[in-house]
């Protein structure tokens, strides 16, 4: 005989009133949900990250120079490559912005180049 797992009655009423959530609330609850997409979950590393994580998109030289110079503090990849580590990332943003600190960045104007782009006509 398989053991039944039987709710009580009380819950029974709380399902016939719809006192019932269909999903549950809380954290667990948005994480699960969170993680549905996902091919595997987030780990809470991640969520710690969050507030301190930026995206900035950087032109494909300084990308490729941060790499060169991320290999040569020996952050390595598996193909021989340099990979961009936030370690040297910090330490030089750091250094920049002490420099702006001190007074050693100026600003100058810079003329930006316009350019044509497609709009849709006004139907007026």
């Amino acid at each position: 005989m398989g053991e039944e797992r039987r709710l009580s009655d009380e819950w029974g009423d709380l399902q016939e009133v719809g006192a019932v959530p269909d999903r549950g609330k809380g954290k667990t609850a948005e994480q699960a949900e969170r993680d549905e997409q996902r091919e595997r979950r987030r780990y809470p590393s991640e969520d710690k990250r969050v507030g301190r994580k930026i995206s900035p998109t950087l032109s494909r030289s300084l990308v490729n120079r941060l790499r060169t110079i991320c290999k040569a503090q020996g952050y390595v990849g598996p193909d021989g490559e340099g990979i961009i580590a936030s370690p040297i990332v910090e330490d030089l943003l750091w250094a920049a912005v002490e420099a702006y600190d001190r007074g050693d960045l100026g600003q100058e104007e810079q003329v930006v180049e316009t350019r044509p782009v497609l709009r849709w006509k006004s139907s007026e």
